[in-house]
């Protein structure tokens, strides 16, 4: 017992250093000598059997063992932290970090959640707003909600929602087009390109993807409006931009409204859905399994 407390105390040490890459600001927050510090740190290289810092004449860097290291031990502690958490509030009372694309966030997921405020007023949440995958082992996210069809290695994957694709634009530009849904009309229009999903950059692969779907050649990447955030890709198209790659999920309310039409009737599935991801470890913590239980609830 005594050992493991010893390395326990050591990892604790290594984790301070780490984060200040110095043995003085590490001394100082653990209140001993920075001779100490560099002791301690000598000492549990000498247990693991290999260097945890390239030491430089001003300043420290971690090797790649011990960036190694430090992610095993960040993520350990944040499992550790969750789990007394979870413990200490059964009646789920805490803080759940969710990561979710920003056009999802907007047009879907934050119309739904007054619902689940009112069916769990102690559990507060924390969104995270990004286009691309969070990292789990860098970064505070306990689940996160993306469009792709991506792989996850060693995470949990669940698909929630497919997705289909049509093209939108707004009620004038639709006229002026004239297109009497005929899909090669579109020819003569200003394209839409968004690339706001998690595992694709190409602006021009969900049109791509909608032409080969129908055996339609368009001239994609003539004339252009192309933008990194889809929500502005939607405001473009209604403000009358040009046509835009309707994604149906987040796209039905503003054609249920008027505010944008589709030039063309015809509707194709995507390669793409909306995934849940998250550390396998989380989906036993119980504000995991409430918020996942009521978002399925959504989905019905």
């Amino acid at each position: 017992m005594l050992v493991q407390q010893n390395r326990l105390a050591l990892l604790h040490t290594f984790e301070v250093t780490a984060m200040h890459l110095s043995f003085t600001r590490a001394a100082a927050d653990l209140h001993v000598t920075q001779g100490a510090v560099s002791h301690r740190i000598r000492h549990l290289e000498e247990l693991l059997g290999f260097r945890l810092f390239i030491r430089m004449t001003r300043k420290l860097a971690l090797t790649q063992e011990g960036s190694r290291l430090l992610a095993t031990l960040n993520s350990s502690l944040r499992q550790i932290n969750d789990e007394i958490e979870d413990i200490r509030a059964q009646d789920l009372r805490g803080l759940l970090h969710i990561g979710i694309a920003p056009t999802l966030a907007q047009l879907w997921l934050m119309p739904r959640l007054p619902d689940f405020q009112r069916n769990w007023p102690s559990l507060n949440l924390k969104l995270k707003v990004r286009a691309g995958v969070v990292d789990f082992n860098e970064e505070q996210v306990d689940l996160a909600i993306y469009y792709g069809d991506g792989r996850y290695a060693d995470l949990y994957q669940e698909r929630l929602m497919s997705e289909r694709l049509l093209p939108v634009c707004s009620p004038e530009y639709a006229r002026q087009l004239g297109c009497e849904g005929k899909p090669e009309r579109l020819a003569e229009a200003m394209f839409i390109h968004a690339s706001e999903s998690t595992d694709v950059q190409e602006a021009v692969g969900e049109w791509r993807h909608w032409c080969r779907e129908l055996g339609v050649t368009l001239p994609l990447e003539e004339r252009t409006f192309s933008v990194n955030h889809y929500g502005l890709a939607l405001l473009a198209a209604e403000s009358g931009m040009g046509v835009a790659m309707g994604r149906e999920t987040l796209v039905r309310p503003l054609l249920d409204s008027g505010a944008l039409v589709s030039p063309c009737s015809e509707v194709v599935p995507s390669e793409r859905g909306y995934d849940l991801i998250c550390p396998h470890e989380n989906r036993g913590r119980l504000r995991f399994q409430a918020f996942t239980n009521w978002l399925h609830s959504q989905l019905v």
